[in-house]
């Protein structure tokens, strides 16, 4: 009987060692990952250029600079420690200049007839833009190249009139039909450590809407038609990470 308690006491204790191996073996599984979520805050200074024609004939445009007002919050999601994805809301200041571009519309029509020689007008527009974009790089490090799209809402349009390097004429409008009033763009760029980037961005549409009309006296026109105002733009922007931030739990489809 002592035996045969004996050897089932061995017998128990073999299972029980090998069991303990087999759990050595094969590890419990690792908790399913997550995603780091966090925003980031910043501005942009804008070096804007257009290239811009008449009935295909070529249009002088200048450099455009701009530094105010410029401001973004964005939303990142960081699925691994080299990808993820923005989104978020930015406010710019976007827009084109250009000389003797032969065109005259009604606000501009007591200093345009005849056509002075020397005509510079600013054209700019306010708009408020949500971006999507994917990221690849050393998150953790926040150094990353990155590229994307975004829709634009032009909502302020403003115009400068210069003759002879003199301001003659200015005014404004809200939600104006004068733009392309939703423009997407495709847009691409570099972040350093610290949260410099350098950005690059291209507009799908014309900056002006071909197809505005207005009257002048008496007499619909149209006085962007035959001209393209293609606009792209290259800014530095910094963009700083705010504190808070959370972990989202991806669900675990291992079973």
């Amino acid at each position: 009987m002592l035996y045969k308690l004996s050897l089932s006491t061995l017998f128990i204790l073999a299972v029980l060692a090998l069991h303990a191996q087999d759990d050595e073996s094969y590890p419990a599984p690792a908790p399913p990952p997550g995603v780091e979520v966090y925003s980031t805050s910043g501005g942009d200074l804008i070096f804007s250029f257009a290239d811009v024609s008449s009935d295909n004939a070529s249009v002088r445009s200048n450099l455009r600079f701009s530094a105010f007002f410029h401001i973004g919050e964005f939303w990142h999601f960081d699925f691994t420690n080299s990808f993820g994805m923005f989104t978020g809301v930015g406010l710019r200041n976007v827009g084109i200049i250009t000389k003797d571009d032969g065109i005259v519309i009604g606000e501009h029509t007591r200093f345009l007839d005849p056509y002075p020689s020397d005509v510079k007008i600013k054209r700019r527009s306010y708009s408020l833009g949500v971006p999507l974009a994917f990221k690849i790089g050393n998150l953790k490090r926040r150094t990353f190249v990155y590229a994307g799209g975004e829709a634009e809402l032009m909502f302020h349009y403003k115009e400068k009139l210069f003759i002879d390097g003199d301001k003659e004429d200015k005014f404004n409008e809200w939600f104006s039909d004068r733009t392309n009033i939703i423009n997407p763009s495709l847009f691409g760029g570099i972040q350093l450590p610290g949260g410099l980037n350098v950005k690059f961005k291209y507009y799908l549409l014309d900056f002006l809407n071909p197809d505005y009309a207005e009257r002048i006296d008496g007499v619909v026109v149209h006085p962007y038609q035959g001209l393209e105002t293609q606009m792209f733009y290259i800014s530095l922007a910094w963009n700083l990470r705010n504190r808070s931030k959370r972990n989202i739990d991806m669900p675990d489809d291992r079973t």
